[in-house]
């Protein structure tokens, strides 16, 4: 199979191309599946994520697949995601790399996403990226994973 944008040669059941990021499917297809938006609320059990002073955590949830639902906190002033068992957040599949991503929380409190030069990028929105800030009900795709971020509430 190649790539509808690049012509590289991908994967029969490839999703996105490594080389370039386009989408690999039609998105008319009927095939192609909606992934659920997980409000805040509806994913959190009362006082499931809240630190002693009732405040609500930056965090991450997987929002599709046999993990649907699992929560990640982002505590750290760095968390590291990737395949490595060493990793904050282990995502263990092979089309996450070692050291994928890492999440890090700026000087201000806002949380930013970087792409450790993964073989598959990392999506924010849709968008391969580089590096950007996250913003609540953003969708990080990190290989086959998609996951929610919702910003701490006060």
């Amino acid at each position: 199979m190649n790539c509808r944008r690049c012509g590289e040669i991908l994967n029969a059941n490839a999703n996105f191309c490594w080389y370039c990021g386009a989408p690999q499917h039609d998105a008319t297809s009927p095939e192609t599946i909606a992934v659920p938006v997980i409000s805040a609320h509806e994913s959190l059990s009362p006082d499931a994520n809240k630190d002693p002073k009732g405040e609500h955590r930056d965090e991450l949830v997987i929002a599709s697949g046999t993990h649907a639902g699992t929560r990640f906190e982002l505590t750290n002033e760095i968390t590291s995601t990737g395949r490595h068992e060493a990793s904050d957040i282990l995502l263990d599949d092979v089309s996450v790399s070692r050291h994928h991503a890492i999440f890090t929380r700026t000087a201000s409190g806002r949380i930013t996403l970087r792409d450790l030069n993964s073989l598959n990028g990392t999506y924010v929105n849709g968008e391969r990226v580089e590096e950007t800030a996250l913003h609540s009900a953003d969708e990080v795709q990190i290989g086959k994973y998609k996951l929610v971020f919702w910003e701490a509430t006060l």
